[in-house]
């Protein structure tokens, strides 16, 4: 008899976890829109003001230059003058979001630079000059 009343018992626990499982609170807390880290969406309202960018050299896929944002927002840039195709390399630029473009870097998004100022020129290595 013993046996049979914790046996009830358990099965009756279950049963409520099961059923409070289901309930349309679970639901909603699942189907609620999570904000992603990395999320680009505030690139094209930063994009035509003017931003601090650090130059990035990537070895992958056929190797290129990145520039990150200061808040972390990549850029692939279309147009970077060579003299700042230096790692380091820390620009003030404005320009605009390219849209509808495909790379093959599949880094950041393609970026037309309009203007550029110089802040900081990075070290030059002679040896990883590409």
């Amino acid at each position: 008899m013993k046996t049979t009343l914790t046996i009830s018992t358990l099965l009756s626990v279950l049963f409520l976890l099961g059923v409070l499982g289901c309930s349309p609170v679970s639901e909603e807390i699942i189907q609620t829109p999570v904000k992603l880290l990395n999320d680009n969406s505030n690139i094209e309202e930063q994009a035509n003001m003017w931003q601090k960018v650090t130059v990035n050299y990537y070895s992958f896929e056929g190797g290129f230059y990145g520039l990150v944002t200061s808040t972390g927002s990549k850029l692939l840039p279309m147009n970077l003058v060579q003299k700042y195709k230096v790692p380091g390399t820390v620009l003030k630029i404005k320009g605009q979001i390219i849209k509808d473009m495909i790379t093959i870097q599949q880094w950041g998004q393609p970026y037309n630079i309009s203007d550029v100022e110089l802040i900081i020129l990075g070290k030059v290595d002679n040896l990883n000059t590409f």
